[in-house]
């Protein structure tokens, strides 16, 4: 491939756009991020690192609400992308181990009787949390296209399959009232898709995510109770960016999510989601394959008394 010219400034810009935002880890209420979703070329990889500071009444992995609490998240995710050929179709696997702080206090906790008046103390954890992994292919309008063809190919609406799952490996004690780990199971499924309108550094996407979470039970909760399920979490999460100049994009995002709802021993803890939060995401090409991603996001609306905030910094390479 050439390494001056209008052809292959092009390529860039279209390979660029494609890898500006990769997950982050798979914490439910943070989202996936703009740019994730859209097709890209086979034969690529990528590695990115992300920071993410947020503040919620959430745990650590932002799918359990815990009404009362005031929880400080550090999050860092270090993802690994490969894109590759699977009959005739784009893949990708994400492989993305999560290392984090968690901290706050805790007034009252699903299932576990109110704690002491003013709340308890929740001491700083640092550690692992569940790495994700996860597997998306192409359904509609997602071709499997090395670099060359990638270049020439109009893009259009594609569809997508997506499977994930959080391991239960990450640090976790059930004598903390809140953890890095999460002792179950999280099963991701959901049908991505992506409408794009491509031309020469004015690419404008539409991502619309909808999918949903399915739980295994924890049989080591903390307090006295034997066992806590979760009722499966829907998501949708939406991205609308569109780039100012080859090089730099900005993007709104908005997301909903319902249900997820934690049952201890029999005994519904009455903490289901029914929220919807946005935000904003800037993105900019240093080099040809290092970007750089800064962003924000906050609960604006709610009927379950979710609230939470947060940043999210993230650098990508691409080779």
């Amino acid at each position: 491939m050439k390494t001056a010219g209008g052809k292959s400034t092009i390529v860039w810009i279209l390979l660029l756009l494609c890898l500006s935002l990769f997950p982050a880890g798979r914490a439910e209420a943070q989202g996936d991020g703009p740019r994730v979703m859209a097709l890209a070329p086979v034969g690529l990889n990528a590695v990115s690192v992300t920071y993410m500071p947020m503040s919620s009444n959430y745990n650590f992995a932002q799918d359990i609400l815990i009404k009362g609490a005031d929880i400080n998240s550090d999050i860092w995710a270090f993802a690994y992308n490969r894109f590759f050929n699977v009959g005739g179709r784009m893949a990708e696997i994400w492989l993305v181990p999560v290392f984090g702080t968690v901290s706050g206090s805790v007034e009252l906790l699903p299932g576990v009787p109110p704690l002491i008046p003013g709340g308890v103390k929740v001491p700083q954890v640092d550690g692992w949390a569940d790495p994700y992994v996860a597997f998306r292919i192409g359904l509609v309008g997602a071709p499997a296209l090395r670099l060359p063809e990638f270049a020439k190919h109009k893009p259009g609406f594609s569809m997508y399959a997506l499977v994930g799952a959080n391991i239960p490996v990450g640090d976790y004690k059930s004598t903390r009232p809140v953890n890095l780990g999460t002792n179950r199971w999280a099963i991701r499924a959901g049908v991505p898709m992506v409408q794009a309108w491509a031309r020469p550094g004015k690419t404008t996407l539409l991502e619309v995510n909808p999918g949903f979470y399915f739980y295994t039970a924890n049989d080591d909760p903390y307090g006295p109770a034997e066992k806590r399920t979760q009722k499966p979490l829907f998501v949708v999460e939406s991205h609308l960016t569109q780039n100012l100049t080859p090089k730099f994009w900005v993007g709104a995002d908005l997301r909903y999510q319902a249900g997820g709802e934690t049952t201890t021993d029999s005994r519904a803890d009455d903490n289901a989601n029914n929220h919807a939060g946005g935000g904003f995401e800037v993105g900019y090409q240093i080099l040809r394959p290092l970007s750089f991603v800064a962003g924000w996001g906050k609960i604006f609306a709610e009927s379950d008394g979710s609230r939470g905030d947060m940043w999210r910094f993230r650098v990508i390479m691409a080779f």
